[in-house]
């Protein structure tokens, strides 16, 4: 049990973590791949879960249709696991606050919410809160992918773009969050997914013109792209927010960085719980001991190259206000992709 914290007022045991720009917490990295899709179906049972993987999809409901299943296959594109939440054949906000609190102790990395349209509006913001809520209060990192949203929100990815398959049918921007929610939980911390090639699409709806591509991407929007092949792959691996501050500067605006900030949190979370709560001594040598553990783990993020420019002098850990508290000071600077290349000719 983990969050964030302004002042030293915590009751439970558990790391208390703040990431600013340039300045995040953080023996071996978590691995990702599991993403939620919350999602009406004419099988089985509203409130159960179905775990579905590409090799094992035994535990849908019997007589399961080749329509339910549709998202379930975009998301595996990306995905290691699909855990599906049957939302029955009708849903209302009551439905989405029980998936939710369902949902509150099942490990995952993304909730993706396949519906658009005004019915669906307050339910959309119902998850934003929530996720939020995960992520400051009850310290579980995770993102949340939803249709033509403007989340503003660096743990919201806004989908506002659908493709053509190579079927002749269209996926709308809603159904193509199956899609980008499967390919954002898989990525790795050291992995963006500017370029992924969409497997099975060969356009986009709708066409967009440069300018229009650049006013989208400004606005925080998840788009595609299709070459002269046919070839259709991610725009711009960005999320909703596009209010950056001192605290959260233009490099939170981009999902690799948000994955390996996530993943520092969730994986230090599970260290400082398995490996320091209650066993060892808050003194020099206990501090110590998990100084050396942080900065273990930060030379491996580096290795990887999730990270760069770290020494083992980034990492402090001093005692606290209470006799039982550690203050852990890190700087750590994430590495982003190459997607963005400027280039001069002299012509002589």
């Amino acid at each position: 049990m983990a969050g964030t914290w302004t002042s030293q007022n915590k009751v439970l045991p558990g790391p208390y973590l703040n990431f600013r720009t340039n300045t995040p917490l953080s023996i071996t990295p978590g691995e990702r791949g599991i993403v939620v899709l919350l999602q009406e179906m004419s099988k089985g049972v509203a409130g159960e879960m179905y775990t579905i993987t590409t090799l094992d999809q035994s535990e849908y409901p019997a007589d399961i249709t080749a329509a339910d299943k549709l998202l379930v296959n975009e998301a595996l594109k990306g995905a290691k696991t699909v855990i599906v939440y049957n939302l029955g054949t009708t849903h209302t906000a009551d439905t989405i606050d029980t998936a939710l609190a369902a949902l509150m102790t099942k490990e995952h990395n993304v909730l993706v919410y396949p519906y658009d349209g005004t019915t669906y509006d307050s339910n959309k913001a119902t998850i934003k809160t929530w996720i939020d809520m995960m992520r400051s209060e009850e310290g579980v990192n995770i993102q949340a992918v939803m249709a033509n949203f403007v989340g503003d929100d660096e743990a919201i990815i806004n989908v506002t773009q659908g493709v053509k398959m190579s079927d002749g049918t269209d996926l709308t921007p809603a159904q193509c969050t199956a899609w980008v929610g499967g390919v954002s939980a898989g990525a790795n911390i050291n992995q963006s997914n500017t370029g992924r090639k969409y497997v099975g699409a060969i356009d986009v709806v709708p066409r967009m013109t440069k300018t229009e591509m650049e006013t989208a991407i400004t606005a925080g929007e998840w788009i595609f792209k299709v070459d002269a092949a046919q070839n259709v792959t991610a725009g711009y691996d960005i999320n909703s927010l596009t209010t950056v501050t001192v605290d959260k500067g233009k490099q939170f605006t981009k999902n690799r960085v948000i994955r390996t900030i996530d993943g520092i949190n969730n994986d230090i979370t599970e260290i400082f719980e398995s490996n320091y709560v209650g066993k060892i001594n808050n003194n020099a040598d206990g501090r110590s001991l998990l100084r050396a553990s942080l900065i273990e783990y930060f030379s491996e993020l580096q290795r990887l190259n999730a990270i760069q420019n770290f020494t083992p002098e980034d990492v402090a850990v001093n005692p606290g206000k209470d006799s039982d508290a550690v203050i852990i000071d890190c700087f750590i600077q994430p590495v982003d992709s190459v997607e963005k290349i400027y280039i001069t000719v002299n012509l002589a």
